[in-house]
């Protein structure tokens, strides 16, 4: 299975560095209270800004590539 780098994962996704978590659901294709399960099993970080919570661009990637992974080895 083919995997984006991780430009090529911030270019598709038109991404900064950081991500809101609406925008972070919607690519990560999960609903908000799945999203903060997988955030307190530790698979986002949440990174305060203001009274907003992000999760980087990155850890959305690392997310991305496990998915990949989990995917590649089911196939096997």
């Amino acid at each position: 299975m083919d995997q984006l780098s991780y430009e090529e994962f911030v270019r598709a996704h038109k991404l900064g560095p950081l991500v809101d978590i609406k925008t972070a659901c919607q690519i990560a294709s999960v609903g908000h209270s799945r999203f903060y399960e997988l955030a307190k099993e530790g698979a986002f970080i949440l990174i305060p800004n203001g009274s907003r919570r992000n999760v980087t661009a990155q850890n959305l990637h690392q997310y991305y590539l496990a998915l990949i992974a989990a995917a590649s080895i089911e196939v096997v």
